[in-house]
């Protein structure tokens, strides 16, 4: 049985800390105390075998490497979730999954991941392509909700609002985007929603997945295997991730801010330009 405990990123001191520098505003300087994130290494085991290291925001770890391994491909089924357990004393995180041999192939001997910002873990276009799932009828979204609900994404009061030093994201239906969750890395946060949505069994075929960093083709590989029709992010986009959504049927929106987005259409959704009225699509 997993107990998903909910994270108070504010309250919590060992997730930032404070630092003497200089600032200089119009070349004059003068000393300033800063509040940086902290990036702390976990290790995760998989039954018993020592798998890799991930430098996190130590929020949300379970539906971190949930997530992760449901990004690898590794976790199909709640079901196949045995046992977890997480020890902050000594910075391990330990799984016992019953998964085929062939999945937990895939995660084996996979080193050290940076806190996400670079890539981690990364896929091929077919590797990819391999795990499409089926989405839900082509849904429609009005336009107004891409903007409000990357907004609400974009103005989260977390760990952000203290350090300046977090990627967020979320999953968002019609009506609210719940939840909100951060990390150093963009592709570490990614996959504490998957995680959470995985965990507490939230159906993402119509739902948004959203992103404050830039859409790469691991983010894009990501929001595939874990089902979403569609993922929005308030800056770019590569040309690789573009092209790999194409093939996958993912919608990919970029520069959602001030009410202007980019849209690249691949069949998943249907932006309207009506106003919405928030009510068709929940939790």
């Amino acid at each position: 049985m997993i107990s998903m405990k909910n994270d108070h990123p504010v309250a919590s001191p060992e997730l930032a800390q404070e630092f003497e520098a200089t600032r200089f505003v119009d070349g004059f300087p003068s000393l300033k105390s800063i509040s940086l994130a902290r990036e702390i290494p976990y290790t995760l085991f998989v039954n018993d075998d020592e798998i890799l290291s991930i430098s996190t925001l130590p929020t949300h770890l379970e539906e971190l490497f949930i997530g992760f391994l449901v990004s690898e491909g590794v976790l199909v089924e709640l079901s196949e979730i045995v046992h977890l357990r997480v020890d902050r004393g000594s910075r391990i995180v330990s799984l016992e999954i019953n998964a085929p041999e062939d999945r937990l192939d895939r995660i084996r001997k996979k080193g050290m991941l940076t806190s996400g910002c670079a890539g981690g873990v990364t896929f091929s276009v077919e590797t990819a392509l391999k795990y499409v799932p089926k989405h839900d009828p082509r849904i429609t979204i009005p336009a107004d909700v891409i903007s409000k609900r990357m907004k609400e994404v974009d103005s989260y009061r977390g760990i952000y609002s203290l350090t300046r030093g977090t990627h967020a994201a979320g999953i968002a239906s019609r009506s609210e985007t719940a939840p909100i969750l951060e990390d150093i890395g963009r592709h570490n946060a990614i996959d504490k929603v998957i995680g959470y949505c995985f965990v507490n069994q939230i159906h993402t075929g119509d739902k948004i997945l959203l992103t404050t960093g830039r859409i790469t083709s691991e983010a894009v590989s990501k929001a595939v295997r874990a089902g979403f029709p569609i993922i929005v992010s308030r800056s770019s986009a590569s040309a690789t991730a573009v092209s790999m959504a194409m093939q996958a049927g993912l919608d990919v929106v970029t520069y959602a801010r001030a009410g202007r987005f980019n849209l690249f259409s691949h069949g998943a959704t249907q932006i309207s330009p009506r106003i919405s009225d928030e009510t068709d699509i929940s939790f």
